[in-house]
């Protein structure tokens, strides 16, 4: 290793080698050095080879969800890759101590898409997306950065690494998060980390593994017949449109999951703004209809809503108790939920308190623009609203 690196400690172990925290003497900076473990035979020696390529490959994507690569090189003790050094916590360690609630998990799911989405466009897969490899950094404001560690390197490892299981040296990922084809040898693609992502997301709501078994034999099998406990009996408390999000993500076929990250994100942000299997009922899959009845949603509730707001201003609470309740009934029937929350609140407390209910109503608007939004982001088979209004 060049004298620019100043080797501190080492803080892990893994499937490629050792990590040690170092110093970069020559930018004056603390970074992380994985040390690749040296070949002892050609197929090692190939694959160290190959994984320079690809990290050098890798050190181009820069993305604030996804661990950065600082520099890639080979010395006489074997390759090693420099990364930022990143001071947090795995996200299975987080895990242990107890499940995400809501807010953090959202803020999770966001986040590591937007990896996915980053690194996909490039042509990137991950290939053993794991709680082990995605790392939360908390910042000054309490809040946390997810980082996606080991991006694309997974496959290059000639050993197995904790919870993998190694069928003639051809699969090597985490057993529990693993997709059906990585275990039936199939082509792989970016729903392949889909289905892992989605297997976390259960993870680290519930705190257990969605496919489990006594034996690697018995999860693989699990994985293969996809018998997992429905996620709403083990978080009730979560809404019927995140479970089937997080569900059909790692859904058993390939072809019932997003075609990729940004799908599968913009499913995401759906999610809280339409119940999209409601709409998608009483439009019976149509996406000109949905359109043309979000447009006559708009139209019927604007003096609805424009006299709601006089009520709450004049304090007339009985009034405005009923104006609210006549335009959710057609959001509900509609499954505009995000809609349906703001009059459900106008309901309860505008007779006790109209004052603090107009606060609550001025979130039509941006609700109504993030309603737009997300019917744009529709896609029902190859077409979207989007692509309607265009044609």
């Amino acid at each position: 290793m060049s004298n620019r690196y100043k080797i501190l400690e080492e803080i892990g172990q893994g499937g490629l080698g050792t990590i040690f925290k170092a110093y970069d003497t020559q930018l004056g900076r603390e970074v992380a050095i994985k040390r690749v473990l040296p070949a002892s035979n050609k197929g090692e020696a190939l694959a160290n080879t190959n994984l320079l390529a690809e990290a050098k490959t890798l050190s181009t994507l820069k993305h604030p969800n996804i661990v950065t690569i600082h520099d890639v090189a080979e010395d006489e003790q074997g390759p090693f890759i420099v990364m930022e050094l990143l001071e947090g916590e795995t996200l299975d360690d987080i895990i242990e101590r107890g499940s995400l609630g809501t807010k953090d998990f959202e803020a999770l799911a966001s986040q590591t898409l937007e990896g996915l989405v980053a690194a996909q466009a490039r042509g990137f897969l991950h290939r053993d997306l794991k709680p082990a490899n995605i790392m939360l950094v908390w910042l000054p404001s309490g809040k946390f950065q997810a980082k996606i560690l080991d991006f694309g390197l997974a496959s290059f490892s000639e050993k197995p690494m904790v919870q993998t299981v190694d069928y003639s040296d051809s699969i090597f990922g985490s057993i529990y998060f693993m997709a059906p084809e990585q275990f039936e040898r199939l082509p792989i693609d970016s729903r392949t980390d889909l289905y892992s992502l989605g297997t976390i997301f259960y993870f680290a709501l519930t705190g257990r593994y969605a496919f489990w078994g006594e034996t690697p034999s018995v999860v693989m099998a699990m994985h293969l017949n996809h018998k997992f406990t429905p996620l709403a009996e083990l978080r009730p408390d979560l809404s019927k449109s995140t479970c089937a999000w997080v569900e059909g993500l790692f859904a058993r076929n390939m072809d019932d999951r997003p075609a990729d990250a940004q799908k599968a994100l913009d499913a995401w942000m759906i999610g809280p703004v339409i119940d999209e299997s409601q709409l998608r009922d009483v439009t019976s899959g149509d996406l000109e209809v949905a359109g043309e009845v979000f447009h006559d949603f708009l139209d019927e509730t604007e003096p609805l809503r424009k006299q709601l707001r006089m009520k709450l201003e004049s304090g007339h609470g009985l009034e405005a108790t009923k104006l609210a309740r006549d335009i959710r009934g057609t959001a509900a029937t509609l499954g505009y939920t995000e809609i349906i929350s703001i009059t459900s609140e106008i309901e309860k407390n505008a007779l006790k308190n109209p004052a603090d209910c107009l606060i609550v109503n001025e979130g039509f608007a941006p609700a109504l623009t993030r309603l737009k939004e997300a019917m744009s982001k529709l896609d029902w088979g190859k077409r979207t609203l989007e692509s309607e209004e265009k044609a």
